[in-house]
């Protein structure tokens, strides 16, 4: 998953970015509210992070300006402490989110990434795609109920696309939801990444989980939803034929 935190003061004791990155989430970091919202039009988030205090409720104006940009990722704001007039404010600028004391960086996470899984269409507490099953708690693969050994880089392509099935992601955009845009190796390299997923899931005997757009980079499908309006159509057409042999 891809984060933008925005906090105006920065706390070198604050150690939520580190363990957000330990959970395999790369994290743009920035204080300047217009830098924020330049990066909101160029990059594709998952969940936007404001971090605000009582005392620093002009930070505020930056959740308008993200509703105003028509940002379509979460916005979820984390604060320590706030009064009840401080969040409805929060809400009411237009947060989808708020987690206020919360007594770990594992709680927020999973707040976070609960809101992400759901903002995406993933009701479940896994991402399942046909016979794939993602657990983005534990970051691990099952393919047809049995567990698929992958890497870091690996498990996080796979994450990166299932959030967005259906869309078709370049190579570029797969490498920075991988590096954040620093030391990014060749586009090439996604090729190679891609080729020993799919080895892997063919191994379990997964044959259409990423299919190659070509010219335009790799995406996945749920085939459960395309074939799902044929069986419809096959239940409603007996329902007509056994009606009709009734009345005959």
């Amino acid at each position: 998953m891809k984060i933008l935190s925005f906090e105006t003061i920065s706390n070198k004791k604050d150690l939520l970015t580190a363990f957000l990155r330990s959970r395999l989430a790369i994290v743009d970091e920035t204080n300047d509210p217009e830098e924020a919202l330049d990066l909101v039009k160029f990059y594709d988030y998952d969940v936007v992070l404001l971090r605000l205090s009582e005392d620093r409720m002009g930070d505020l104006d930056i959740v308008r300006k993200l509703r105003l940009a028509r940002v379509r990722a979460p916005i979820v704001a984390v604060a320590r402490s706030m009064n009840e007039a401080a969040r409805l404010r929060i809400l009411q600028a237009g947060a989808d989110d708020l987690i206020v004391d919360a007594l770990s960086h594992e709680e927020i996470f999973m707040k976070v990434q609960n809101l992400i899984r759901r903002s995406r269409g993933f009701q479940e507490n896994a991402l399942r795609i046909g016979s794939v099953e993602i657990n983005m708690n534990a970051k691990k693969i099952y393919a047809k109920g049995k567990p698929v050994t992958l890497t870091k880089k690996e498990y996080q392509i796979a994450e990166i696309l299932a959030l967005r099935k259906g869309v078709v992601l370049s190579k570029e955009a797969i490498l920075d939801h991988l590096y954040g845009g620093l030391d990014e190796p060749n586009p090439k390299i996604i090729d190679v990444f891609i080729c020993k997923i799919r080895k892997k899931l063919q191994a379990m005997g997964v044959e259409d989980f990423i299919e190659t757009n070509w010219g335009r980079g790799y995406m996945v499908i749920d085939h459960r939803q395309e074939v799902q309006p044929d069986a419809n159509l096959r239940a409603l057409s007996t329902m007509v034929d056994t009606h009709a042999r009734a009345i005959a």
